[in-house]
């Protein structure tokens, strides 16, 4: 099967994380600098440049043992896409120390939402601040308005603490924070099922027959009908694919992976346009995460020819390297 109509032929298996959806941003506006929530806590992000490092100024103690002040993310913006590295730490029995992932992730949301994946070893022990699969969402953080202060009340007895009130996330001077961009529910969406899957159907059997602008029809009225699952926005990716239409696929695929970070198909799909359009530093980013976590596999990357343009280069043949110890 050509791999960038996986995730859309599956026709039964999919994954769910809601993270809303928007277009893409562009990069020439992108500011990271500020206040962000992640697994391990809350974190600072400082952008200088093209190089964004982000440290801990309030630690989920839960999730690792780190310290305020402890450097978790160091990477590198190329249009809008960070590429780097991200630290957790081990858990578990006699498990103790900490490591760095390779990882990638898209900026989303008008620059308020980083969306991507990060690849952890394989290990016996547990992985704090990892998260559902190998997906990696950060949002970015606000200060919590004050709620309105009640009437006052003869019988108010016993103050009650307001909700946030020195919980949840918190800054350096433990202030209540909130995420600026708050993901859907997917239970919203439940109601639905039914039709979001046979929309999903027709457009397939369209996709079959040839038939891309009927299939994108489908999948459009998929994607309003549950916007918390990838497979539709992917499947307009394909249906651009098809028809030629390079960088309107990716605007596509994109948002099949801000919507689900777990969504594979759409790193090894990015990494082919990227590579079709000749921008060879993103497609080995996107490539490369895939390649990790199992996304792509080695006998349909040498017969995919949208990878012709990485195949002469170092990088591609270490890719190749590493899959082959696998």
């Amino acid at each position: 099967m050509n791999p960038k109509m996986k995730g859309v032929l599956s026709g039964t298996v999919f994954l769910c994380l809601c993270l809303g959806f928007s277009f893409p941003v562009v990069a020439q506006g992108i500011k990271l600098s500020g206040k962000w929530a992640c697994k391990l806590g809350v974190i600072r992000l400082h952008q200088k440049g093209k190089k964004v490092t982000g440290k801990l100024i309030w630690v989920n103690q839960k999730t690792c043992p780190f310290k305020r002040g402890d450097q978790v993310l160091k990477g590198v913006l190329l249009e809008d896409s960070l590429s780097g590295q991200w630290r957790y730490c081990l858990k578990g029995g006699e498990c103790r120390g900490n490591k760095w992932a390779p990882a990638v992730m898209l900026v989303a949301r008008a620059g308020k939402v980083l969306s991507g994946a990060a690849h952890f070893k394989a290990t016996e022990c547990g992985i704090g601040g990892k998260g559902k699969g190998d997906g990696v969402v950060v949002r970015k953080l606000r200060r919590k308005p004050k709620p309105p202060k009640p009437p006052e009340s003869k019988d108010a007895g016993t103050r009650v603490a307001e909700a946030g009130e020195k919980s949840g996330l918190v800054d350096e001077d433990g202030q209540p924070l909130e995420e600026e961009v708050q993901p859907l529910d997917p239970g919203e969406y439940e109601k639905n099922a039914g039709t979001w899957r046979e929309n999903m159907e027709q457009a397939v059997s369209h996709m079959g027959s040839g038939f891309f602008e009927r299939a994108r029809k489908n999948f459009k009225k998929a994607t309003q009908l549950d916007p918390t699952r990838p497979e539709a926005f992917n499947g307009i990716g394909v249906t651009y694919y098809a028809r030629g239409d390079y960088e309107e696929a990716l605007l596509w695929y994109k948002k099949a992976l801000e919507v689900d970070p777990n969504f594979g198909d759409a790193y090894y799909n990015m990494a082919c346009i990227y590579s079709l359009i000749k921008k060879k530093a993103l497609a080995f980013r996107y490539l490369h995460i895939a390649t990790l976590n199992g996304y792509a596999e080695y006998r349909a990357m040498e017969a995919d020819e949208d990878l012709d343009n990485l195949r002469g280069d170092k990088r591609y043949k270490e890719i190749l390297k590493e899959m082959r110890k696998k």
